[in-house]
């Protein structure tokens, strides 16, 4: 027998056991990776949960001047059943009371990926698009990638959804009856993105996709609460359906002029208080 064949049936015989070695190791890294990645995360967590680099950020934002009055919605389809409703329209709702904004919308915006608070991992809860009284309930829905949204109706009639999504697929599909229609966005939308009824011309809504929880829509009084961001510099987007991005907030005797509604705040404590943030009205005049 040559050399060069024994050489041959000698690595034949042997490779087997290599390969079997070569995997065996591989196995072993990739397991030791994810273990020492688990540890790692679990390690972080357990310290982030237990310290105070996390902020809480909140603020009222208010409509100077008299309240503009909602007018009543023009009811072309089912009016047996949504005419009798006193619908109205909701693209602009100011508290007569104290001035409060409604419906701004207030989320990070960040190109990199940003750390989310322990309590705040969870995404196996859905969020709500209910059809109610032949209106979105609520009107503005924030959602985070792979959150199921369950969109449903409570009405006798037919009513679809129609997303117009832009970094996700989009879809229009009617809500099967007695049982929700559930979809999930694998992308961040960088900006809300609208929801309609097609059967029902009025209905609107907006989806608020982030991959992270931080965002937030103010309520009735124009307050807004967004809790547990990791503290530093961070920039937040202001953003209402009615002029878009909003292009000035009056901050105390300070005008701060938005880009694409980007303000960078510095959060360095648990609590960062706006405190009260005035909007221009001109950017709500319809008359622009």
């Amino acid at each position: 027998m040559s050399r060069a064949l024994h050489k041959t049936r000698s690595f034949m015989f042997f490779a087997p056991q290599l390969d079997f070695v070569v995997q065996t190791a591989t196995n072993a890294r990739i397991v030791c990776r994810y273990v020492c990645a688990a540890m790692l995360a679990a390690t972080f967590s357990l310290n982030s949960a237990n310290s105070e680099d996390w902020s809480t950020l909140q603020g009222r934002i208010i409509f100077p001047g008299d309240s503009p009055a909602q007018a009543p919605l023009v009811i072309t389809r089912d009016e047996e059943v949504c005419g009798g409703l006193g619908l109205l329209d909701e693209s602009l709702i100011v508290n007569k009371q104290n001035g409060g904004l409604q419906n701004v919308v207030v989320w990070l915006s960040s190109k990199t990926d940003v750390p989310v608070h322990p309590s705040l991992t969870d995404v196996s809860k859905p969020a709500q698009l209910d059809n109610k009284d032949c209106r979105f309930v609520p009107r503005i829905v924030p959602i985070r990638t792979e959150q199921v949204l369950q969109c449903t109706s409570a009405d006798p009639v037919a009513h679809n959804v129609a997303v117009y999504a832009r970094r996700n697929q989009p879809f229009s599909l009617i809500i099967p009856k007695g049982e929700p229609l559930e979809r999930t966005f694998r992308r961040e939308e960088l900006m809300p993105i609208r929801v309609d009824c097609s059967i029902h011309a009025w209905m609107r809504a907006y989806l608020v996709v982030t991959e992270h929880p931080y965002a937030a829509v103010t309520d009735k009084n124009g307050r807004f609460s967004i809790k547990h961001v990791p503290q530093g510099k961070w920039q937040f987007r202001f953003w209402h359906e009615t002029p878009g991005y909003l292009d000035t907030l009056n901050h105390g005797t300070q005008t701060v002029e938005l880009t694409r509604g980007t303000w960078e705040l510095n959060l360095n404590a648990a609590e960062h208080d706006l405190g009260e943030l005035t909007v221009d009205t001109h950017q709500f005049s319809t008359d622009q």
